[in-house]
């Protein structure tokens, strides 16, 4: 089995572009590659990565047939197996590849690829690889591109806050966007600080929540592979399309019918309204979360009985 998987691998492999393909199990160990990496611990680290990226996609969809993470200086696309939810695909590819010749490609080799798994595998999954502290430092510092350097990777929250003309314009921007696309089941701003924007008079927390923390992992992954900053997710299921845009201190959401039009029109007509939403969001207040001086003072008071003590990570 593991020529064959290896030469189907390989298959996607050789489309312009690709640079690394990864047969992953749900619970994060590879199972199989093909590409340029050096190392077994670097398929570790991407499959490990990926894995939570699954994860939350399919607690939000269900079921979904891929997932595209896209950043100025790749593409990281992951795809499901056909009626096999025990596995996946991570492809990483340069920023510049096909990707409709990408998607003719995988609709053959995945069905390759869950027939070899039922036929060699029959349900079995093999044992999951632990990794002390020091031995998944190791993993991620082989992802630093400067020579010398120490790098840290911290994610910060900050608060932001709308005043009425800037939500009034928000609002119109999804409106426009609402009518200029049909099909569209849901769009909506999700805003640090719980700020919520939508065109109905209330947004489903749920939904806003888990396209937060769906786009934010996306995130987290294409630092830590790419040391880039992400720009759009896009799943896709049966039925409808998920796409996801970074804005200042937030994420665009939109939901639209999967048939509805043509998936480069959509992006080109979205492309505008992003760039507006964005000018918006630049201009509104932005706030560091922090402890308020009399509570403070109250928190970090001393005395004789004991008092109480505020902790917090150093930034």
């Amino acid at each position: 089995m593991t020529e064959d998987l290896h030469d189907t691998l390989q298959n996607i492999k050789m489309i312009t572009g690709v640079e690394n393909v990864i047969l992953v199990q749900k619970d994060g160990l590879p199972v199989a590659s093909a590409g340029v990496w050096f190392s077994k611990d670097e398929v570790f680290a991407v499959a490990s990565a990926t894995c939570a990226i699954f994860g939350v996609a399919r607690l939000i969809h269900g079921t979904f047939k891929f997932l595209l993470m896209e950043s100025n200086t790749s593409k990281v696309f992951l795809a499901s197996l056909p009626n096999d939810p025990s596995y996946f695909l991570a492809i990483t590819t340069a920023p510049r590849v096909n990707l409709a010749a990408l998607f003719i490609e995988m609709k053959d080799n995945l069905s390759r690829i869950s027939f070899l798994l039922r036929q060699h595998i029959d349900g079995r999954l093999p044992p999951l690889r632990s990794y002390s502290h020091d031995e998944t430092q190791r993993v991620l510092s082989g992802f630093t591109v400067s020579d010398g350097e120490e790098n840290h990777y911290t994610l910060t929250r900050s608060l932001i806050s709308l005043d009425r003309s800037q939500s009034l314009t928000l609002r119109t921007l999804l409106k426009q966007i609402h009518d200029s696309i049909p099909s569209i089941d849901s769009v909506f701003l999700a805003l640090s600080g719980g700020v919520r924007v939508s065109l109905e008079g209330f947004t489903n927390d749920r939904l806003a929540a888990m396209s937060f923390a769906l786009h934010d992992s996306s995130e987290r992954v294409v630092r830590t592979l790419r040391n880039s900053s992400l720009q759009t997710v896009m799943c896709e299921t049966e039925k409808t399309r998920h796409i996801i845009y970074a804005v200042p201190n937030g994420v665009f959401s939109l939901w639209v019918d999967k048939n509805s039009q043509k998936l480069g029109l959509m992006r080109l007509l979205l492309k505008h309204y992003i760039d507006e939403i964005r000018r918006v969001l630049h201009s509104a207040s932005v706030t560091k979360p922090a402890v308020p001086k009399d509570l403070q003072e109250l928190l970090l008071s001393a005395s004789s009985e004991g008092g109480l003590i505020l902790a917090r990570r150093k930034p």
